[in-house]
């Protein structure tokens, strides 16, 4: 599905990165023993401070010993909060157990759970324990808590919303309450929400998309939530350990059937340690192997992934490479951050629909000549290929088809478009295209009721109809797929965000591309899907704000999903009769019911977003992308 020669925006920091919390309040959750992807949700929260602005971090101390506290309930509270420390002091929450199960319990992956109702403790029959002299009564404390998240002990995620039921039982030994029995079924690491909040953090791992040459490809985000271990001078090289070697280990992620790495199989982390502004990376086994080109590769994966300022600070702002203890020639190395992160800015103007059988661009009125323009099917979708130029960028054209889809499309070679529009029709009868998106790979998605279809462009500059197969998570057993509102594929041609309308309600998720050869049939799918931005309250229509968030129209809102899991973010309220969204990244465009278009004029004032009207009457505006 890769277009050789087309043209792609590469820059070598990203343009603008704009979370606006470090550590977001989430059911995202990352197992001790390394990094997993795990983005969800959860209410959306009023933006009170300034755009960029990092949470600052402090280590919440355990909780007294349970020798402090008089009641089982206590107990079992102070238990869960010390689990909070467990990844740098796990005998804090082991001293909580009674001696047999302490010296057996090896938690695994984590859960998340949030605020608990704690019920009143419930006597229980002392005579099941091993009696010593130094026994007393037993009671059991059930604990009513909603779930938001838990990892396999792989670092899987499995999401599902609902009410959870944990029961302990303790024992008084030596006048001391202490656990003796863990909830049934439960052997991951328990913890509420407000802990997890304050030790794990929002970081990017940085892995290159899918390719056959990745030297020259792009590097993509997967946002991860890393454990902090401790507030001391060695924070950073902690956290620097733990997302090296969720590098090193990637597995399970919903992006890694479309992405890659260059650090050769069996390649080992022996330290990281950090020395002003430079992480000093050692790498053993494997690396050895290393050609010239992976070393280069593998600098470019460290130095996003420590360097990113997507979500929280910069953990250091250079890299020096070491293989078994002997620094990599840097002369062999870039300086600076990577070069091969994209940006979402784009310089060409605002595309949109001027009436309903004719399209413009920007403030000149342009009319976008096509064969749209006899008025005999009205315009349901517009895209516009992306472009580091303030030139009228290529486009595509949704129109209605009787009750199907017609898709209109034209190339440009040598920087200028030439021939006549090539017509598509994807669909005769599975309703009008809602939605069109067109890559840096120079593809174009429509997504029409419950398909979505890719028109590529191949090294020939042929175009090709692929059917897109859906994620199979989105379709429950013997149910019909959810209907596809609209696709909007990532800068970086990997990631698709999906906004989808099932069982009566809209939501939205993410999934990664990947395309194979079958008998020389080529083949493009969505993987597994994740959710995206679940607190929202009623999604109507998105756009890729950045490598890192997604812009969404939420009922009368406007609000900003991390692609951490972090809660959506409102910025302010959307114009009277909003019904599209788009943005190049600074500024937040969206149509009316009313036929207007409506430009954010500030954004860094949120929680208020300004907004003046286009002098043009239209619908449906959308940037590059």
């Amino acid at each position: 599905m890769a277009s050789p020669g087309r043209l792609r925006i590469q820059v070598r920091i990203p343009v603008r990165v704009r979370v606006t919390v470090g550590v977001a309040a989430s059911a995202v959750v990352v197992v001790v023993a390394g990094c997993a992807t795990v983005p969800s949700g959860g209410a959306p929260q009023q933006v009170n401070t300034g755009r960029n602005q990092v949470q600052a971090y402090v280590q919440p101390l355990p909780p007294p010993g349970p020798a402090a506290y008089h009641e089982p309930r206590e107990v079992v509270l102070g238990f869960l909060h010390a689990s909070a420390s467990y990844a740098f002091d796990p005998d804090a929450a082991r001293q909580f157990l009674l001696p047999t199960l302490r010296a057996k319990w090896q938690p695994g992956p984590v859960t998340v759970v949030s605020s608990v109702d704690v019920k009143p403790a419930t006597p229980q029959d002392h005579s099941q324990f091993d009696a010593s002299s130094a026994a007393g009564p037993s009671e059991s404390v059930a604990l009513t808590g909603q779930r938001l998240a838990t990892l396999s002990k792989t670092g899987q995620y499995q999401y599902s919303s609902g009410t959870s039921r944990y029961t302990f039982t303790l024992q008084k030994v030596n006048g001391v309450w202490l656990i003796s029995s863990l909830p049934a079924d439960q052997d991951t690491l328990l913890l509420l929400q407000e802990d997890f909040e304050h030790v794990y953090q929002a970081r990017n791992l940085f892995f290159f998309a899918q390719s056959p040459a990745p030297l020259n490809g792009d590097l993509v985000p997967d946002a991860v939530y890393a454990p902090l271990q401790n507030a001391d001078s060695a924070l950073n090289t902690n956290l620097a350990s733990e997302l090296v070697t969720g590098l090193l280990n990637d597995k399970d992620s919903w992006l890694s059937g479309a992405t890659t790495t260059d650090f050769p199989r069996g390649t080992g982390l022996i330290g990281v340690t950090i020395s002003g502004q430079t992480a000093i990376v050692n790498l053993g086994g494997g690396a050895a192997r290393a050609t010239p080109i992976q070393k280069l590769d593998m600098d470019e994966q460290l130095l996003a992934t420590l360097g990113s300022t997507a979500y929280s600070t910069p953990l250091a702002h250079f890299v020096q490479l070491e293989i078994n203890g002997r620094p990599v020639d840097s002369a062999s190395l870039p300086s600076g951050l990577p070069k091969g992160i994209l940006s979402s800015v784009t310089l060409a103007p605002v595309v949109y629909q001027s009436a309903p059988y004719s399209v413009s661009e920007g403030l000149r009125r342009l009319p976008v000549p096509g064969p749209w323009d006899s008025g005999s099917a009205a315009i349901t979708a517009i895209a516009a290929e992306p472009a580091d130029t303030s030139l009228t960028p290529p486009i595509a054209v949704a129109a209605k088809d009787g009750n199907g889809c017609e898709v209109y499309v034209r190339i440009m070679r040598n920087e200028q478009l030439t021939g006549p529009y090539r017509r598509f029709q994807l669909s005769a009868t599975g309703g009008e295209c809602t939605s069109l998106s067109w890559d840096s790979n120079g593809n174009v998605w429509a997504a029409a009721g419950r398909k979505i279809w890719v028109l590529a462009l191949n090294g020939e500059q042929q175009w090709q109809v692929l059917p897109v197969a859906l994620p199979a998570n989105l379709t429950p057993s013997g149910q019909p797929a959810p209907q596809i509102l609209a696709v909007r594929i990532a800068p970086d041609g990997v990631r698709a965000a999906l906004l989808i309308r099932s069982g009566g309600s809209n939501s939205l998720a993410l999934a990664a591309v990947t395309d194979d050869q079958d008998g020389g049939r080529e083949h493009v799918s969505l993987g597994r899907a994740v959710a995206a931005g679940t607190g929202l309250s009623d999604p109507k229509a998105m756009s890729w704000f950045s490598l890192y968030d997604l812009i969404v129209l939420d009922r009368s809102n406007i609000a900003e999903v991390p692609l951490s899991g972090g809660p959506a973010q409102l910025l302010g309220s959307a114009p009277t009769g909003a019904n599209s969204v788009t943005t190049n990244g600074v500024t937040i465009v969206v149509g009316t019911s009313s036929y207007q278009i409506q430009i954010s004029t500030s954004v860094a004032a949120a929680p208020t977003i300004s907004w003046k009207a286009k002098p043009p009457t239209g619908a449906n505006p959308i940037y590059p992308g």
